[in-house]
């Protein structure tokens, strides 16, 4: 059964949505309240001002995120394994919420460092994970794991955030997804394979 949103996640979604096709600098909370169809006063009481408001959207979408890749480092032992199913689950989630990339290209063309706090919990857990499998002989030694994490990041980033420029690359690309995902996965680790 489907909740209904509270008013304060329907601003949210709001301002997801504003802030990710026009930026921080162009959105005002008017905007926002009259998308939202509330007073500016409750978006004042909810989140005190638009930088608050900018910051929440951040840690809100981004704690969606992290909950279910919390789940896949505890429950998945291989590390291969656990780096395929990682992929896959960054591409289904930005799959499903596309404005989240939109968001974060903003926040990071803005030069959001905070963006950083966010993710440092996360990216420590896959170091450390990525780092394990390369002293296994898993993984080659080679590869920095903050590219890795990079590249699959950015790569899946690119496939929804740019897709008017890669659609005219090769149109196929973009009608079937799990062929995209496949194909970037199978290049990713075979890139990664000793």
């Amino acid at each position: 059964m489907n909740k209904t949103p509270s008013k304060k996640e329907a601003i949210l979604a709001t301002a997801l949505t504003l802030f990710a096709e026009h930026g921080f600098a162009h959105v005002s909370i008017a905007m926002i309240a009259d998308q939202s169809k509330v007073t500016k006063s409750l978006i004042f009481h909810h989140f005190g001002n638009k930088e608050q408001l900018w910051d929440e959207v951040k840690q809100y979408y981004f704690e969606q995120y992290a909950k279910t890749q919390e789940v896949l480092f505890e429950q998945e032992k291989n590390p291969l394994v656990l780096i395929e199913k990682s992929v896959r689950n960054y591409f289904n989630f930005i799959k499903q919420n596309p404005l989240v990339a939109r968001f974060f290209s903003y926040a990071h063309l803005d030069n959001d460092a905070s963006c950083g706090d966010l993710d440092r919990p996360l990216i420590d857990q896959a170091d450390y994970l990525i780092k394990k499998a390369q002293q296994q002989g898993l993984i080659r030694s080679s590869i920095n794991p903050t590219v890795l994490i990079m590249t699959f990041i950015t790569g899946i980033n690119q496939y929804f955030v740019a897709r008017c420029r890669f659609e005219q690359w090769d149109a196929h690309l973009y009608q079937d997804d799990d062929s995209f995902i496949n194909y970037f996965i199978e290049l990713l680790m075979a890139g990664i394979k000793p």
